[in-house]
C-alpha cells in the first residue's frame, strides 16, 4: 500500500485542502500577522499645511510604532511625483515609551525645513519592518509652499509587494489629496513596459498628459474612512486585465485638481500573469509491486511567461476501485517537484498534478499508474530434496517425511504475509509453510500433493505432486509397456532382415 500520513482520507477532504491552500493568497504567517497589525501614528492629519519658508522655521513631525517587538527598521520618506524630498532611517533613534501586557510604544521625531525641502505636494510614507520580516507602511499628504493653492493633488500608488503577480483583474490602492479639499479627477493609462520600468513616464514633460488616458467616474472609486466625509485620502478602483497577455506593464495614475488644473502622477510596474502554468508528470505507467520508491517526477513544469520560479506543486496519489477512493497522498509545496511512491499495494493508481503560479492561476495533469502484482514462486522439497511440479514421489505408508514450502518466494513487500495453503486430492487438509507429513487416512494406493502459496492480494501459484505408496507393487505404468514392447519389435525387424539376405544365398530349385 501507499505509505503515507494521509492515508485512508476521503477525496473530499483532499479536493477541499487544495481548493483552501490555492485560493489564499496569504501565508499563515501573514494571518497571524494581520490579527495584531503593527501601528504607526503620526501627529499630524492627512492633507496638513507648512506655510512658512523662512530659513529658521522647521516643523518638527512626531510619532509612534506600536508592536509587540522593537522594528527591524523603520525609515521615512517625504516625496512627489519626481523624487524623493527627504529620506531618513531612524531605526537606531527609536525611543521606547511604555509597555501595556505584551504590547510596546516606541516614540521618534522627524525634522522637515520647507527651504530645504522646497515647495511641494507630498506623501509621507513611514515604513516599518518587524522581526518577522513584514512590511508595514503609513500614508499621510503634506502641502509645503506659502502658495498652496497652486499646488497639484498629491498621488501616491502603494503595494503589498512587489513580486505579486495579478491575473484577471488588478486592484489599484492609491492615496491621495487636494490643498482645498477638492475631489481629484482620477485618470490612468496601462501600457507595456519597456526594459526599464516606468521610464517613459518620468522622462515626460509635465505640462503634457498622454492621450490615451481613461477616466474614472466616482462610482468607481472606493474611498477609505474619512472622518470628515472629504473625498481624500486612501482609495481603490479594479482594472480588468482578462484582455492583457502575460507580461510586464506600467500602470500611471494621474491626479488633477479641477479647480486649479495642476495634476500630478504616480507610477507602478506590475506583472500580469492570465496564463496557468503548464504541468507535466514524467514517470512509469507501470510499476511492478515492491517497496522500493518509485519517482513521479514534474519538475519539466513550466510557466510560459515566468519560467518556475514562484510555482507551487500540489500532489495527489489516489487509488480508484468499486467507485470510491480507498486510499490516497497527498503533498503540496514550492520544492515538492516529483513524489516519492511505495508501490506496495497492487491497483491502479491516478497521480494528480496542479501546478499553481503567484497569480492563483492552476495548471493540471493526471496520469494512470497500474501498480502490477507479482505471483509468489513456489518451492517445494521433501526432506531437503527439491521436487518440482509433476513430479512423483514415493511414501511409505507409516514412515515421516517433512515437506517444506518455506523457500517460495514473492516481492519483499508480500514475502512476509505468505499464505500455505495443502490439499490432498484437491481437498484442503493442512496450511502452514512447512509440516511433518505420514500417509493420509482413508487413501489407498495414491494420491495428488498440492501447495499453494497465496500473498497478500490474493494472487498465488501452486505445485503438485504425485505422491505412490511405497509399500504396495504398483502396476507397470503404460510408458513402461510401450517402452518394452518397442523393444521386442525392433529385436524382431533385426532378426527377420538377417533371416531373409541368409536366404537370398541359397539357389532356388
Amino acid at each position: 500500500m501507499f505509505t503515507s500520513t494521509t492515508r485512508d482520507r476521503l477525496s473530499t477532504i483532499i479536493v477541499s485542502l487544495l481548493v483552501v491552500t490555492i485560493s489564499q493568497s496569504s501565508s499563515f504567517a501573514e494571518d497571524t500577522e494581520s490579527e495584531y497589525p503593527t501601528q504607526i501614528t503620526l501627529d499630524i492629519s492627512d492633507g496638513s499645511y507648512i506655510y512658512e519658508m523662512s530659513d529658521s522655521s522647521s516643523t518638527i513631525i512626531s510619532g509612534a510604532i506600536a508592536d509587540e517587538s522593537a522594528p527591524h527598521s523603520a525609515t521615512w520618506e517625504l516625496l512627489d511625483s519626481f523624487s524623493t524630498r527627504q529620506y531618513v532611517d531612524f531605526t537606531d533613534n527609536l525611543e521606547f515609551e511604555s509597555e501595556t501586557d505584551s504590547w510596546k510604544v516606541w516614540s521618534f521625531s522627524i525634522e522637515i525645513n520647507p527651504i530645504i525641502v522646497g515647495p511641494c505636494a507630498c506623501t509621507i510614507v513611514v515604513t516599518t519592518i518587524d522581526d518577522s520580516g513584514y512590511m508595514h507602511t503609513k500614508l499621510l499628504s503634506i502641502f509645503i509652499s506659502p502658495n498652496t493653492h497652486q499646488l497639484p493633488p498629491t498621488i501616491h500608488i502603494y503595494e503589498d509587494s512587489t513580486e505579486k503577480r495579478y491575473s484577471q483583474r488588478y486592484i489599484v490602492n492609491a492615496h491621495s489629496w487636494t490643498v482645498d479639499l477638492a475631489e481629484p479627477i482620477f485618470e490612468y493609462t496601462f501600457m507595456n513596459s519597456t526594459n526599464v520600468k516606468c521610464s517613459d513616464v518620468e522622462s515626460q514633460n509635465i505640462s503634457d498628459l498622454p492621450d490615451d488616458l481613461i477616466r474614472l467616474n466616482s462610482s468607481q472609486l472606493s474611498f477609505g474612512v474619512n472622518e470628515d466625509g472629504n473625498h481624500g485620502g486612501p482609495f481603490s478602483f479594479e482594472i480588468d486585465l482578462t484582455h492583457y497577455p502575460d507580461g510586464w506593464y506600467d500602470f500611471v495614475i494621474y491626479a488633477t485638481n479641477p479647480l486649479n488644473q495642476e495634476f500630478a502622477f504616480d507610477c507602478a510596474s506590475i506583472r500580469v500573469d492570465n496564463n496557468p502554468p503548464v504541468a507535466l508528470i514524467e514517470g512509469p505507467s507501470t510499476i511492478l509491486e515492491g517497496i522500493a520508491a518509485v519517482v513521479i517526477d514534474g519538475s519539466s513544469s513550466y510557466d510560459l511567461n515566468w519560467g518556475i520560479q514562484g510555482l507551487t506543486y500540489i500532489w495527489s496519489v489516489i487509488e480508484v476501485g468499486g467507485g470510491y477512493v480507498s486510499s490516497a497522498i497527498f503533498v503540496v509545496g514550492t520544492d515538492e517537484r516529483s513524489i516519492s511512491i511505495y508501490p506496495t499495494e497492487s491497483g491502479t493508481y491516478v497521480v494528480n498534478l496542479a501546478v499553481s503560479d503567484q497569480a492563483g492561476n492552476i495548471g493540471r495533469n493526471s496520469q494512470i499508474i497500474e501498480i502490477q502484482n507479482i505471483a509468489p514462486i513456489v518451492r517445494l522439497t521433501i526432506d531437503g530434496i527439491p521436487i518440482s511440479s509433476n513430479d512423483e514421489f514415493i511414501l511409505q505408508k507409516g514412515s515421516t517425511v517433512h515437506f517444506d514450502a518455506s523457500g517460495s518466494t514473492d516481492t519483499s513487500n508480500d514475502a512476509l504475509n505468505l499464505r500455505y495453503v495443502w490439499r490432498v486430492n484437491n481437498i484442503p487438509t493442512y496450511e502452514g509453510e512447512s509440516r511433518e507429513f505420514i500417509w493420509p487416512d482413508g487413501i489407498e494406493g495414491e494420491f495428488i500433493l498440492t501447495i499453494e502459496v497465496i500473498d497478500d492480494d490474493s494472487e498465488s501459484s501452486q505445485i503438485s505432486i504425485l505422491v505412490k505408496d511405497g509399500s504396495v507393487d504398483s502396476p507397470m505404468s503404460i510408458s513402461i509397456v510401450i517402452l518394452i514392447l518397442s523393444t521386442l519389435f525392433f529385436s524382431y525387424s533385426i532378426v527377420n532382415m538377417r533371416k531373409q539376405d541368409n536366404e537370398s544365398d541359397i539357389p532356388k530349385w
